[in-house]
């Protein structure tokens, strides 16, 4: 059975860190459960891509989102998993998302699978020209196909320029009117950002 729309979900060792849970006042819930529960509700299949084993307590508490797991122990970079990622599905697009982004919306990931079609990749692009590979839709045939053309340290934006045919999505244009505050955008990368995200989840809706 052919799988049309996969999400790579890309871990950066943030994944762990815990976010006031939008299903109760008291409890908690990870970064990546964040991430997961607006995936699951767009993509027909879930990839996880750890460079580690991620253990127990996290395999449990994502496994309701119905995810698969795999580990890419040789993975340097964020597109040496992502790469595993694409191998393991028989989807033809696939959108990666890394899992320091809590707060990306459904809406966003609809309309990047629907503007990488006929096309080699969907990527967000800024007005002042800075692009989000890493939150970006792509025709998995054509990006393994750059890929093992690139060597193995090429960055993933290098990676792209590679590519034949590349829908750049107006942020400010398409994707604003859908995420008004653009937080599908706002990465968790240190404690700073954590205390931010803390509070963006405090005043959000549940």
């Amino acid at each position: 059975m052919l799988t049309n729309k996969c999400a790579v979900v890309v871990t950066d060792g943030m994944e762990n860190s815990l976010l006031p849970s939008r299903f109760g006042e008291k409890a908690t819930s990870t970064l990546l459960q964040y991430v997961l529960d607006s995936v699951w509700t767009v993509a027909d299949e879930i990839l996880v891509i750890f460079d580690e084993d991620p253990g127990l307590p996290l395999i449990e508490a994502i496994s309701p989102f119905g995810v698969k797991v795999a580990i890419d122990r040789d993975g340097s970079s964020p597109l040496s998993r992502i790469v595993a990622g694409f191998k393991a599905t028989h989807a033809e697009d696939c959108l990666v998302v890394p899992s320091s982004a809590p707060f990306i919306k459904p809406n966003v990931i609809f309309q990047l699978f629907e503007s990488v079609k006929g096309f080699d990749a969907a990527v967000p692009k800024w007005r002042s020209g800075k692009i989000e590979p890493l939150l970006a839709a792509y025709n998995k045939k054509a990006f393994l196909r750059a890929a093992a053309r690139s060597k193995k340290k090429t960055v993933l934006s290098s990676l792209i320029e590679k590519l034949s045919s590349v829908s750049y999505v107006d942020v400010e244009k398409f994707l604003k009117p859908l995420d008004p505050e653009l937080y599908s955008f706002f990465r968790v990368k240190d404690e700073r950002d954590l205390r931010k995200a803390r509070r963006i989840a405090q005043s959000r809706p549940r």
